[in-house]
């Protein structure tokens, strides 16, 4: 069923959101505050990654921070998956969930009040967010957070 997809496209932001926290290219290192900032969101970002919905709004939130943060020749990819990350937002608002509603989902309720359709059109949204400058993005801030800030998050 489309649900499933929606909840495989949530899941694969959260485990985006783990893998794509990068380093801070200025002077600071593994010492700055954008460095120390992605360590300690590291433990919601596993639970992200390992699936548990229950912290994605939280996620998003560190996730929009670390974002503004971006550090010198990353901004782009940043924007790539900040502007991925606040879609996702958007499409749960549309399609009138909330984020606590995505636990219900994950584990095959439907939460009063949002029908079939809408949980189909979210789906197909967040299918639009599995593209090759999304994954590109990824893979270059999981490559500078374990060079840069010395934080594995797994997908380096």
């Amino acid at each position: 069923m489309k649900i499933s997809l929606a909840l495989a496209g949530i899941v694969l932001i959260g485990t985006s959101v783990a893998a794509c926290t990068g380093g801070d290219g200025t002077d600071g290192g593994a010492e700055s505050t954008y460095c120390q900032d992605i360590a300690a969101a590291r433990p919601t970002f596993e639970s992200l990654s390992s699936g548990d919905l229950t912290k994605l709004e939280e996620g998003f939130a560190t996730f929009h921070r670390l974002a503004d943060e971006a550090p010198d020749g990353l901004e782009d990819q940043w924007k790539t998956l900040d502007d991925a990350a606040t879609s996702v937002e958007e499409k749960i608002k549309e399609a009138g969930l909330t984020f606590d509603d995505l636990p219900d989902i994950q584990s095959g309720k439907i939460p009063e009040g949002v029908s079939v359709d809408q949980l189909t059109a979210f789906a197909a949204d967040l299918q639009k967010l599995n593209n090759s400058a999304f994954a590109d993005a990824r893979a270059d801030i999981s490559k500078q957070a374990k060079d840069v800030c010395d934080v594995n998050l797994g997908a380096s």
